[in-house]
């Protein structure tokens, strides 16, 4: 499962981050990007000993700075049977244009070789 995929899954929904300082923030997932930079709203901030709390309307975490992330059980379930069936919905597709590797489609020739104009490559002679 790719982490990334989960991320945009998980959006409005809650989650807990640790950061590599040992802070961490609660809070809903609002936006993700490719570097894995998110926000959240509605965050509980907690410093590294666990004794001193904040509370923060919205929050910006650098990528680089996250240690682990950690989401709702279930979601892991729906993006998995959602990358299952786009999985399945794929193989299913593949195959089906006309004519197969070098069949008729590809020019009448049968794919590589057969009969050409002047036999071999494009060197001398008409």
């Amino acid at each position: 499962m790719l982490p990334l995929s989960l991320l945009t899954a998980a959006q409005n929904k809650p989650m807990l981050v640790e950061l590599k300082n040992g802070e961490t923030l609660n809070g809903h997932l609002v936006n993700c990007d490719n570097f894995m930079n998110i926000t959240l709203r509605e965050v509980y901030q907690t410093n590294p000993d666990g004794d001193r709390f904040w509370k923060l309307k919205e929050c910006y975490i650098r990528g680089s700075t996250i240690k682990y992330l950690r989401v709702p059980d279930q979601l892991l379930d729906v993006v998995k049977e959602e990358q299952n069936r786009a999985r399945d919905a794929n193989r299913n597709s593949r195959g089906a244009h006309a004519g197969g590797r070098g069949g008729a489609a590809r020019g009448g020739r049968g794919g590589r070789g057969g009969p050409m104009r002047g036999g071999r490559g494009r060197g001398r002679g008409a």
